[in-house]
């Protein structure tokens, strides 16, 4: 068997960093209002949260939106 020998390291540099992309100004994040309309489906709740339909304004498509509630001042 041969002995385990390191393998040598090119002596290129550091490690190459990726482009960071730049957004284009019109691909900003809308608001959810703008893609979704809430239903009065209540699917779901608990202590923190509420699960309710939602309908996409752009395709038509039903989803459930997990919507937080805020938590109430504690004395």
């Amino acid at each position: 068997m041969g002995s385990s020998q390191p393998l040598p390291i090119s002596e290129s540099g550091a490690r190459k960093k990726k482009k960071r992309k730049a957004r284009a100004p019109d691909s900003l994040p809308e608001r959810f209002e703008d893609l979704y309309r809430l239903t009065s489906e209540l699917l779901g709740e608990g202590a923190y949260a509420k699960v309710q339909g939602a309908v996409s304004l752009q395709n038509g498509k039903e989803y459930a939106v997990k919507v937080r509630v805020p938590r109430q001042a504690q004395a």
